[in-house]
């Protein structure tokens, strides 16, 4: 027996820090490729930006994400259509543009969420896997975790 213990519901910033430090000491001997993540120089992404844009200059999409080079992966943050574009393959080329770039930095797949009053459609469209969803979040609607090979 180790002794007694309790539970304290408290906000520290101290011990926040070093349960922080004791997961991340867990996960870098438990798996070498997290030790190699967490080198300083491993630890920033690459943006990557992908942007459609009218002859005259004028923003109709855009494909905002970020390439993690260690573990080879694609983030896409953000994206956006104009709704007057929709359905003439903005979309779809910004998507597949950003997949082109990733497989050029690297990245074995390509991850994204959004939610059921955007898009999930257009990514099972466009061969991303659903692989979880976040149910009632925000309220009354859900949040779609999608993946794809690259």
């Amino acid at each position: 027996m180790q002794g007694e213990w309790s539970l304290e519901i408290q906000v520290d910033r101290q011990r926040e820090e070093e349960l922080t430090d004791k997961l991340v000491a867990f996960n870098r001997a438990a798996a070498p490729i997290v030790d190699v993540r967490f080198e300083p120089e491993n630890l920033k992404s690459e943006p990557l930006q992908v942007y459609a844009v009218t002859t005259k200059g004028t923003v109709i999409g855009g494909c905002v994400g970020r390439v993690e080079r260690v573990w080879h992966w694609l983030t896409i943050d953000l994206m956006w259509v104009d709704r007057e574009w929709a359905g003439q393959g903005v979309g779809s080329g910004l998507l597949a543009a950003a997949e082109a770039e990733g497989r050029a930095r690297g990245c074995r797949w390509s991850d994204v969420s959004t939610f059921d009053f955007q898009t999930p459609e257009f990514y099972r469209k466009q061969g991303y896997t659903e692989y979880g969803v976040k149910h009632d979040y925000p309220p009354g609607h859900s949040n779609h975790f999608f993946r794809k090979d690259l």
